[in-house]
């Protein structure tokens, strides 16, 4: 709504100037023109000498790259004459698909074809999912103005005051992080509900069967106790995360200031890891050689949760698929080094923390997907116990630590996922 107001208010200034109030602004626009005094009576000779002095005047190019706001202005024909630096910097390579989109031109339509005493603003959503998905509104306002405003290759009068040209404004508003947030916060809600509700509605059918035909059978009772005390751990995982989670949120916008050694922090995965892996088929390494030196600021005990969620991911969903491998056993790496230049990470001295493991791979389809809370790739969703929230936990606590996540996987041969931390010095 504030957002809306704002564009209202740019595009309300911006058609002032530029339309109705074009004679009222004429001061602002010549006032560095050394040349320009108004008269004052006679209006001929004064639109003439206006007409005269039209090379020194500020044109809407000029006073669109002042404002800022996403704004371009289009001509009778539809076609774009002037493109503010906010809309290219906002929109880059979206402009083209903008002024095409079906809603935007049918827009256009209805605005070009009112008449002079109803012109009313119109408004558009626009969608776009190429190159990339985005929700962009615009609002528009059509003006008449006189052709000294326009640079001259769009001036049909040679840039007399008495010569006028039809112009529609547009202020546009990216909306695409707000639609997101608020298709995550459903979703967030949706999955809460239902991961929640299957747990419980198991505890309340062996609760009734308990009651009623097994109150009396010993070894049913001990079966349905075991499978019920395993459904309440479940509820059990998913409020800790969910709770832990949001305290990381609310600890989002206030970076931590202790000095961490990547060596230490390797060493206590190492030993947490420990406990996770014993009795089972796994060959775990952590590969810490130069290290000692590499010092990052943070949470430890937040980035050691970083790690350990991605260790628990491997060692999950890679026994999930260990007998399709013919016994062999699940290979799961950690490794440390600095950044390397040019790798798509940020261009400050960092390092790179990676957990690679020999497991099933994931799709490339939910590789953008898999840190969104609740989200599950559907193959293991059903066969491996996981809450859904454990990238997205990562995700939270790098935002804090201006870290960065990035996971590469092949279907078949494993998953890599590296973290970037800026270091010390």
């Amino acid at each position: 709504r504030k957002g809306r107001l704002i564009m209202h208010a740019w595009l309300a200034a911006l058609c002032g100037m530029a339309g109705g109030g074009a004679l009222a602004a004429l001061p602002l626009f010549f006032a560095r023109s050394n040349h320009f005094e108004p008269l004052p009576d006679d209006s001929e000779n004064q639109k003439n000498r206006i007409g005269r002095d039209s090379t020194s005047a500020v044109t809407l190019d000029e006073v669109m790259a002042c404002l800022p706001a996403a704004t371009l202005v289009l001509n009778d024909t539809r076609l774009p004459c002037v493109i503010s630096p906010e809309a290219k910097r906002q929109f880059t390579n979206s402009i083209g698909s903008i002024i095409r989109h079906p809603a935007f031109q049918s827009c256009v339509d209805r605005l070009l074809a009112q008449k002079k005493d109803d012109q009313q603003p119109a408004e558009a959503l626009i969608v776009l999912d190429i190159p990339h998905y985005r929700v962009v509104r615009a609002w528009l306002q059509k003006k008449t103005v006189p052709d000294v405003f326009l640079s001259e290759g769009y001036r049909k009068g040679g840039g007399a005051f008495s010569s006028r040209t039809t112009l529609v404004f547009v202020a546009l508003h990216d909306e695409t992080e707000t639609v997101l947030a608020e298709r995550q916060h459903t979703d967030f809600v949706a999955f809460a509900s239902h991961e929640l509700r299957t747990p419980l509605a198991s505890l309340l059918g062996f609760i009734e069967t308990l009651q009623g035909p097994a109150a009396d059978d010993p070894g049913i009772q001990q079966e349905f106790l075991g499978i019920m005390s395993e459904q309440a751990k479940r509820m059990q995982r998913l409020l800790d995360g969910l709770l832990y989670l949001s305290r990381v949120q609310m600890q989002e916008h206030h970076r931590p200031r202790e000095t961490i050694g990547i060596a230490e922090l390797l060493k206590r995965l190492s030993d947490e890891a420990a406990g996770l892996i014993a009795g089972k088929p796994v060959r775990f390494q952590v590969q810490a050689d130069d290290v000692q030196e590499l010092c990052v600021q943070g949470d430890e005990a937040q980035l050691l949760q970083v790690l350990m969620n991605l260790v628990e991911n491997a060692l999950k969903y890679g026994l999930f698929d260990r007998s399709k491998r013919h016994d062999e056993p699940l290979g799961i790496t950690v490794a440390c080094a600095r950044a390397a230049k040019n790798a798509g990470w940020p261009t400050e001295p960092g390092l790179v923390l990676s957990v690679t493991d020999t497991g099933p791979g994931i799709p490339a389809r939910h590789l953008n997907r898999l840190t969104e809370r609740f989200y599950r790739v559907a193959k293991t969703a059903a066969s491996v116990q996981g809450s859904g929230l454990g990238l997205a936990i990562v995700q939270q606590i790098l935002a804090r630590h201006d870290g960065r996540l990035s996971v590469d996987s092949t279907v078949g041969e494993g998953t890599t996922c590296r973290i970037w931390l800026p270091l010390i010095g």
